[in-house]
């Protein structure tokens, strides 16, 4: 009877803890929102699952990770080639790349008037604030046309993105800033510098030896690859 009853209260101890671990969010997640960091989750599984598994099939995760990192900082491949179909159509269809981005909503060509052997390429930027709302901006872009055509620029300009100051990920970045010399060095240079290309990024990590089965630093190369 004694064991028993030892028995159930160990039960219920290690059923609370469970409990208490799945529930309690991480400061980055409650800034981020619940659905945001929904999408960030599903994206780093479909990353995990979907691509390192593929690509690396005899490593463990952690090292599937420096693997990529490494072959990403040498220039072997490239980020864009790791994101699968499905985590585009669910990142560009989703509220989190608003709150990394500001993005381009429309694109257009125009005469160049101080300059008849050039055209301009235009976009119109919106950048989400924190109360939900959008703050509309412009870019212009001359460009020869006997480099690059309109269609070609008119693409490439319509995936247009630049850091959103506003954005909750930043704001996130900012509020684990502290926990480790890296994540201080990096949310620095990202609030400074806005985007940094993703192999600096993969340099940087490995450089600093961060562990890569932190929750952090998995959900921060999965945004930074975003781009």
């Amino acid at each position: 009877m004694k064991f028993i009853k030892i028995f159930i209260i160990l039960l219920l101890i290690f059923n609370c803890s469970d409990k208490k671990t799945e529930l309690k969010p991480t400061e980055f997640d409650e800034v981020l929102g619940t659905e945001n960091t929904n999408t960030l989750n599903l994206l780093v599984s479909e990353f995990e699952n979907g691509f390192l598994k593929t690509q690396y099939p005899n490593l463990d995760i952690e090292n599937a990770y420096k693997k990529f990192l490494t072959e990403i900082s040498d220039g072997k491949i490239k980020n864009s080639l790791a994101i699968t179909e499905k985590s585009k159509n669910i990142f560009n269809k989703s509220q989190l790349r608003l709150e990394i981005f500001c993005v381009a909503d429309s694109t257009w060509i125009e005469k160049n008037p101080w300059n008849d052997k050039t055209l301009l390429v235009k976009a119109r930027i919106q950048c989400k604030k924190s109360d939900g709302t959008f703050e509309k901006g412009a870019m212009t872009m001359p460009f020869d046309e006997k480099e690059i055509s309109k269609d070609s620029i008119l693409k490439k300009y319509m995936n247009f993105v630049r850091t959103n100051h506003n954005g909750k990920y930043i704001k996130a970045l900012n509020s684990i800033a502290s926990k480790s010399e890296f994540l201080s060095s990096f949310v620095t240079d990202r609030n400074d510098f806005g985007i940094i290309p993703f192999y600096f990024t993969a340099k940087r990590i490995l450089a600093n030896k961060v562990d890569l089965n932190d929750y952090y630093i998995k959900r921060i190369i999965i945004a930074e690859m975003s781009n």
